[in-house]
């Protein structure tokens, strides 16, 4: 019987995809899905089988069926891998704990760390998950630079270089990006405690002016992202958390995934009774999330964030009062029924197109929807607020000469309507309407970055944005005057520029410097007050920052360093005041001088899966803020105080943190943090200082493999193990001295996780 030749060759081509398919191994980034180029394969406790290629592609020709590789890349994850007939490939996830060799975001384009100009930090899940689930405070306080604090269960505000002055409340002063989408509102306020734990897996921080490339911020910015799901067809988790005060927390993560989609649905809920009267909290975050490899050359992600948050605020507490009970809540609180209640929903879309190796583009678009209820004290607040708008961003990558060199430019535009009302407050309750507005508030701005490769050891990255910003409040109504008004305020056109150099003096060792200018308008809640009072007067605070630092590791990783110093003069600071009517009101104080040394250190005795002790790690973070009043002069009744020299309210002048980490081949481990934060001037005066305070926190737990698919964690921990009296998030230049807002006495907490994934 003869055979065609279109039959042979049909059976020859089949056999070839066969052969070829046992013959690659194709090693992928999980959540780029692109090659990766230089992974080294082996056989397990034998040499390197094979290198992959540009594509990805490793030769395992010579490799059986059923034989375990060892598949790793600098900066990822090493897999363990076992060959399988036909097509094999490996996804790898970047390894925190080798920070020098992880590629980040930075100033827009990624780099490796050791190669961005400037100073960053990186609050990876792996930091994360050695504190409580409650909050991101413990893990954000590791990091050299960074403070955040909790002035009750909910009530967050992050300080990145000290800038808590002008934040009695919320998160300013500093952008906050979520999956790249812009998540600080157009007001500029950040809700950062509408997003739990659960839908983030790592945030990378830009220490300082970023205008360059970010828009307003003297701070600096926050890149935060959700975990990445690994690459089973189903995976699920659950988890349990409870703890003193009647914590209790539950999550539930569903993911399904394959080369070409992920998908995912997180759950979190939780609450409380929290540590002191009136402090009750309750969370409910749903998360929907999916990426989409539709192309080669594009990605689709979508993420959907609905948030029902409630929290109440027990108040500041005066030093008498504070050293006689400092669970109580602040005398008329609970009557009042001081809280807040806030229902958003946010809804985004992010495209990454790739039309070839040199021309690319990111554009994200937004929607978001909320309400806020907020009786206080004086008064009963009722919020709405809408906003959307996007960001869109070209990278060029091109030579000049002989000089490689990318090219970014772009936009990203704000736009936000918010509606507010207040009334009196009787009994918890809205009454009678004082007065009610509208406000809108558009923000644009133009970025350009050039990024140029001097040398094979230097390079050169220069950029600025040009920024508008414009209110216009509408006073609807207002019954003590019988009358209803419109004002605009378009501030001044704002050019931020930026450049910064880094080098590698040696192989695993590199240095930057940078010269930044920054700025920061004042929030909507900063020029319409909640006294009904609308400040026209208030200008944009404006810096310029000069910095220089170092960082590198051993060429086994083992030993990792960081450290930066820097100088950060700033124009027209805005600071914060509270009347006697317990409102807070803001106004420019001249000129302030902020010197400051951020240092990282960290060493892995050992590192190694194999070994009955698999990490034995110790890490040490230490910040030196030398910050000052240079030219404040401030009217008190009928005088003028001169505050000039005094140090800068609110900003602690050293903070040092170490962290030891032991883990075994068995699951088991242990970590151990210690936190020293120094005095704190509470007041402009520096008259007043809240405590030095040593904090200890422990967790230890065991993870149980069952046939490396599924995994059972068991956890328990202590916080405040010292017991220290202290408080993290005090009202600065509060009327009556109302300074303190005590934090938990030693507690403890305890849970489970399961996971379970299906091939």
């Amino acid at each position: 019987m003869k055979i065609c030749r279109l039959e042979i060759l049909v059976v020859f081509i089949f056999f070839s995809n066969s052969l070829l398919a046992q013959n690659l191994l194709i090693i992928k980034d999980l959540k780029t899905n692109n090659p990766l180029s230089g992974a080294t394969v082996r056989i397990h406790n034998k040499g390197i089988v094979s290198i992959s290629d540009e594509e990805g592609h490793a030769d395992i020709s010579k490799i059986d069926v059923n034989e375990k590789l060892i598949v790793s890349f600098i900066g990822y994850q090493t897999l363990e891998y076992t060959v399988t007939e036909g097509e094999n490939k490996v996804f790898l996830e970047p390894d925190f704990k080798m920070l020098n060799s992880l590629t980040v975001i930075g100033h827009n384009n990624q780099k490796k760390i050791s190669d961005i100009s400037g100073s960053y930090a990186i609050n990876s899940r792996i930091v994360m998950d050695r504190f409580n689930d409650e909050s991101l405070v413990r893990s954000m306080n590791t990091l050299p630079g960074i403070r955040m604090e909790e002035r009750s269960p909910s009530s967050y505000r992050v300080s990145i270089r000290g800038n808590l002055l002008r934040a009695p409340f919320g998160v300013r002063n500093v952008k906050v990006y979520w999956n790249n989408i812009p998540y600080t509102d157009p007001t500029g306020n950040t809700p950062l405690n509408l997003v739990d734990l659960n839908n983030i897996g790592r945030i990378e921080t830009i220490k300082g002016p970023a205008g360059s490339i970010y828009g307003a911020g003297m701070g600096g910015v926050l890149n935060i992202y959700s975990k990445v799901p690994n690459l089973k067809s189903v995976s699920a988790d659950m988890g349990y958390t409870v703890g003193s005060y009647g914590y209790h927390k539950v999550t539930t993560n569903v993911n399904i995934a394959d080369e070409n989609h992920r998908f995912s649905i997180k759950y979190a809920k939780q609450k409380g009774d929290g540590y002191r009267d009136h402090t009750n909290f309750d969370r409910e975050v749903i998360q929907v999330g999916g990426t989409f490899f539709t192309s080669e050359n594009r990605i689709l992600s979508t993420q959907v964030l609905y948030t029902d948050l409630f929290y109440q605020l027990p108040g500041g507490l005066t030093k008498e009062q504070y050293d006689e009970n400092p669970r109580q809540s602040r005398p008329g609180a609970a009557a009042k029924n001081t809280s807040i209640d806030h229902q958003n929903f946010l809804v985004g879309l992010v495209q990454d197109y790739e039309w070839n190796e040199r021309l690319k583009n990111v554009t994200a678009i937004y929607y978001t929807n909320g309400i806020k209820e907020n009786p206080f004290i004086n008064n009963y607040e009722l919020e709405k607020l809408k906003s959307f708008g996007g960001r869109t961003s070209f990278d060029i990558r091109t030579n000049i000469g002989n000089l490689p060199a990318t090219f970014t430019a772009g936009t990203e535009i704000n736009y936000g309507i918010f509606h507010a009302s207040n009334h009196g407050n009787i009994d918890g309750h809205a009454d009678t309407l004082r007065y009610e507005d509208k406000l809108n508030s558009l923000q644009t701005f133009l970025f350009a970055q050039a990024d140029l490769q001097l040398s094979n050891r230097w390079k050169l990255d220069a950029g600025a944005s040009l920024n508008y910003l414009n209110y216009d409040i509408f006073r609807l109504k207002d019954t003590a005057q019988d009358t209803s008004y419109q004002l605009a305020r378009t501030f001044r056109p704002e050019f931020i520029p930026r450049i910064g150099i880094v080098g590698r003096l040696a192989d695993n060792v590199s240095v930057h410097g940078s010269v930044s200018s920054g700025f920061s308008p004042p929030t909507t809640e900063e020029v319409r007050t909640s006294d009904g009072g609308i400040n026209t007067d208030l200008e944009a605070e404006r810096g310029i920052n000069y910095e220089l630092g170092v960082r590198g590791n051993s060429g086994n990783e083992k030993l990792y360093f960081d450290a930066t110093t820097f100088w950060m003069q700033q124009k027209e600071t805005i600071v914060s005041k509270t009347t006697e009517f317990g409102t807070v009101v803001f106004e420019n104080a001249g000129s302030t001088s902020q010197f400051g040394i951020e240092a990282l250190i960290g060493y892995a005795f050992i590192r190694d899966a194999s070994k009955n002790i698999s990490l034995l790690k110790v890490q040490s973070a230490y910040t030196y803020h030398n910050f000052t009043f240079e030219n404040y002069v401030k009217k008190s009744r009928d005088d003028n105080v001169d505050y000039s020299g005094n140090s800068l309210t609110g900003t602690s002048p050293n903070i040092l943190v170490t962290t030891f980490d032991l883990e075994s081949g068995k699951g088991l481990y242990l970590n151990v943090t210690y936190n020293f934060t120094d005095r704190i001037p509470l007041d402009d005066a520096n008259t007043v200082f809240a405590d030095s305070y040593n904090l200890i926190t422990a967790k230890t737990g065991w993870k149980i493999n069952y046939k490396q698919r599924h995994l059972l964690e068991l956890f328990a921990g202590v916080d405040n193990l010292l017991n220290e009296k202290y408080s993290l998030g005090n009202d600065l230049n509060a009327f009556g001295q109302r300074y303190f807002n005590p934090s938990p006495e030693r507690n403890y907490f305890g849970g489970l996780r399961l996971y379970f994934n299906k091939y």
